[in-house]
């Protein structure tokens, strides 16, 4: 009865051993650079029109399916009025979280994305003589998606969009709210 209890406790020891033997460890980056659309929506639309986005971010892959890094995105969205002397602008350096089903053999690669970080929002108001700009720094979320279509196994064609809100003084003051309608390459570093 003991040789079949240490006999048992032996191979219950070396099961779990030998399969973390072949663990696979996944050491890649992701690179992305975007450009295209930026859509006012909700309040803002009523005084903005849509132009343009431009950004990159970096991402570390934790494992097949999720990644985290940050990234840096430039939005430009002018005044539906003719005199404002500016247009509306936001750059907005973000924390990401990115996942994104591990599936190898579709010829389509999904992802959603979650990010968090500050907006250095400029617009400009009509003074009593001049225009004044005025720069807010203010907190703001993206949620949104995605898809890769790869074209090797280093690059990808990338489509995304994106939902942005950021709030001027902690939500009592203005509503920056807009989507983000891009297209880019992306890069996968090994």
């Amino acid at each position: 009865m003991k040789k079949v209890l240490i006999a048992l406790l032996v191979i219950l020891f070396l099961v779990p051993a030998a399969a973390s033997a072949y663990t696979v460890k996944y050491e890649y980056w992701i690179v992305t650079a975007r450009g295209g659309i930026a859509y006012p929506m909700l309040d803002m639309a009523e005084t903005n029109d849509f132009l343009f986005n431009a950004g990159f971010s970096f991402r570390k892959g934790l494992d097949t399916e999720i990644s985290v890094g940050g990234g840096v995105t430039y939005a430009m969205m002018p005044y539906k009025n003719e005199e404002a002397p500016e247009p509306f602008t936001a750059t907005m350096i973000m924390g990401e979280v990115v996942y994104s089903p591990y599936l190898p053999d579709f010829f389509l690669w999904p992802y959603l994305k979650g990010a968090v970080g500050l907006f250095l929002v400029n617009v400009t108001k009509q003074g009593p003589d001049n225009p004044i700009s005025v720069t807010y720094t203010v907190f703001g979320f993206g949620l949104g998606g995605g898809v890769n279509y790869p074209i090797t196994n280093e690059f990808a064609a990338t489509i995304e969009v994106l939902y942005h809100q950021a709030s001027v003084a902690g939500g009592t003051g203005s509503n920056y709210t807009f989507f983000t309608f891009s297209a880019g390459l992306t890069m996968f570093l090994k």
